[in-house]
């Protein structure tokens, strides 16, 4: 569903139940159906019929420019549909499953799009009509006329929705029983890769970015889901970073059976596949992906990061005050936290993550730290993402420091901790009063790798202005 400037969104419109009856019969239960006694027509093209009214609740607009007797509005439709599943099936992705032989398929054996009035409580969704072994076939129902919504004109409302929704027919082809992260994600991404200058994704991924810290593959509350849509930006961020058919292998590897997974679910998947076809993992894409979301709004640079990302607002890094302490610290799995730290005066500070008692530094295994040194505003080079042993590393001129703590654990429990972040003293108090008095060990000569023993109860990495403590990686993050 796409629900993008409007008020209400029914939940129960993007259920998998079995429609009863389509909305052209006069005895369907469904929320939205041609009202009793309008005279239904339809419009066929090569592979599509779309049902509309000229009178009624439910009636198209009525201009008519060409005078073929057929309403504009319908034309449109009719003509977007066709090339949108081009453009899907041009990219290698199947086209929906064909409903010539259900029971109630509209007629024949096009795909059905049905233009009925949401008044304002929606603006279309895909109906799963029939399922076997979780590939579904359907049809569409799409807003009439777009009178009262906040797109700009009908035009750009189609395009959206022809493009959106269909792809949830797209995805019933594979498998229907996803989430809604991936659903809606990745038909947000969709619509972005039919028509980038439509603005659909860049109006959800605040939803994304507002919101890091929650798990990836965890949909949010309430009848819309602000974070699934917004989660368009992860989609996004693979097919820039590996390719445009990544999306696409993807489906194929969750349709029930592939790689011999019964029920293969997508986020499972991920890792094989990253692995597989691109010679990464998905702890490394994750971390990765985390770092991009800094180069965002006022810190754009699209050689580093997303082409368009000077469009994508939202992101809001946690600024405490130094001293900080947070004996409480939790990063979920597959989640990400950014403070931006100012040194108020400081000549250095550091930022230390501690495994809480009675853990020991592996407890911190799957957390990783990436810096980045900004000076008036511009990001300055990453360092390497950080793992228990590191690398010291020079920060320079920098008056601020944007700290990224990604926790790239798939599963399992969230990673807890204590945070000390303050000047050197300062860290060092809070880490006498947590328990976690370690040895100085002195820099090596040139790359300054710090090496030492720690105790059970040891710092996990330490990250100073002037001084970085971090693992070194012999893959550089872009």
């Amino acid at each position: 569903m796409s629900c993008r400037g409007v008020a209400v969104v029914a939940a129960l419109l993007c259920a998998s139940a079995v429609a009863e009856a389509r909305p052209d019969d006069p005895s369907s239960g469904g929320l939205y159906r041609f009202a009793v006694g309008e005279a239904v027509e339809h419009l066929d093209t090569a592979r599509f019929r779309v049902f509309y009214t000229r009178a009624g609740k439910n009636a198209v607009p009525s201009a008519d420019a060409n005078t073929d007797g057929i309403p504009d509005h319908v034309a449109e439709v009719a003509a977007l549909y066709e090339d949108v599943l081009t453009f899907y099936l041009a990219r290698g992705f199947l086209a929906p499953l064909g409903d010539a032989t259900a029971s109630d398929n509209g007629g024949d054996g096009r795909f059905d799009v049905y233009l009925i009035d949401f008044g304002g409580s929606a603006d279309g969704h895909f109906v799963q009509q029939s399922c076997a072994q979780s590939r579904c076939i359907g049809y569409m129902v799409q807003e009439n006329d777009f009178v009262g919504y906040a797109y700009p004109t009908a035009t750009i409302g189609n395009r959206i929705l022809a493009s959106h929704e269909f792809f949830h027919a797209v995805q019933a082809a594979y498998n229907a029983d996803m989430d809604s992260v991936v659903t809606e994600g990745t038909a947000v991404w969709a619509t972005e890769q039919f028509d980038p200058k439509l603005d659909d994704l860049e109006g959800f991924v605040s939803g994304f970015l507002g919101q890091i810290d929650r798990t990836l593959n965890l949909p949010g509350g309430g009848p819309v889901d602000s974070f699934s849509y917004g989660a368009a930006l992860f989609f996004q961020f693979l097919g820039e970073k590996y390719g445009a058919d990544v999306v696409r292998k993807l489906y194929e590897d969750c349709v029930p059976g592939a790689r011999g997974v019964a029920t293969p679910d997508w986020f499972t998947v991920l890792d094989p596949l990253l692995t597989r076809e691109y010679g990464t993992t998905f702890a490394d894409a994750f971390t990765t992906f985390s770092t991009w979301n800094l180069f965002t709004a006022s810190r754009a640079d699209p050689t580093r990061a997303y082409a368009s990302s000077v469009a994508y607002l939202g992101l809001k890094p946690a600024k405490p005050a130094l001293p900080y302490e947070d004996p409480l610290l939790r990063v979920f799995r597959s989640s990400a936290q950014v403070l931006s730290l100012d040194p108020a005066g400081r000549a250095g500070f550091e930022l230390a993550v501690l495994p809480l008692e009675g853990q020991t530094a592996d407890s911190l295994a799957t957390l990783r730290l990436v810096v980045a040194p900004v000076t008036n505003g511009k990001i300055g080079e990453l360092s390497p993402a950080a793992t228990p042993a590191g690398t010291r590393i020079e920060v320079g001129s920098a008056t601020q420091l944007l700290v990224v703590l990604v926790n790239t654990a798939q599963s399992g429990e969230s990673t807890r901790g204590v945070l000390c972040v303050g000047d050197p003293s300062e860290v060092e108090a809070c880490k006498v009063r947590h328990g976690a008095a370690v040895e100085p060990v002195p820099p090596d000569e040139g790359c300054t790798i710090a090496r030492g023993r720690a105790s059970p109860s040891g710092i996990f990495v330490l990250l100073g202005l002037g001084l970085f403590v971090v693992a070194r990686r012999r893959r550089a993050l872009a």
